[in-house]
């Protein structure tokens, strides 16, 4: 089990969506949601997660100037300030926490995980349960899941 992470809400939507969302808790030993993801979200249906304050003006500038949405932007802040992995999924959110130099996951990354600890079944199925129910999944990505697979 990993120690912490920080996730984004549409890691918990994804999850959600495919009923996997508790899989976090048997991952992680502490989820860490930033407030704006608890407004984005709400509560989430786990017991591993704690609430924090982002009161960092990284906020302000990752908002207004490169235009994320205040859940992302208070996600990275946070990973950014306490150094700890990150798990979301837009592209733009994801190439601005690399750049940070912060450990960056998604949520496909969180279901090979869950593969890996045979917490579920297979996460290309998965995958292709999520992409079924509107979640963006690239045709690449599947192909690589298929490979990895094999």
């Amino acid at each position: 089990m990993s120690d912490q992470a920080i996730v984004d809400t549409s890691v918990l939507i994804a999850l959600e969506k495919i009923n996997t969302i508790d899989v976090l808790c048997k991952i992680y030993s502490s989820i860490i949601l930033p407030e704006a993801v608890i407004s984005e979200f709400g509560p989430p249906p786990i017991d591993c997660y704690s609430v924090e304050k982002v009161k960092s003006p990284m906020v302000r500038l990752l908002v207004r100037d490169l235009n994320l949405g205040k859940g992302e932007a208070e996600s990275i802040a946070l990973a950014s300030d306490q150094g700890i992995p990150i798990i979301l999924d837009d592209l733009k959110a994801r190439k601005v926490a690399e750049t940070l130099g912060l450990i960056v996951t998604g949520t496909i990354g969180v279901l090979l995980k869950a593969e890996n600890l045979t917490l579920i079944k297979s996460a290309y199925d998965k995958t292709i349960e999520l992409r079924n129910k509107g979640f963006y999944v690239s045709d690449k990505l599947l192909e690589d899941l298929s490979n990895f697979k094999a």
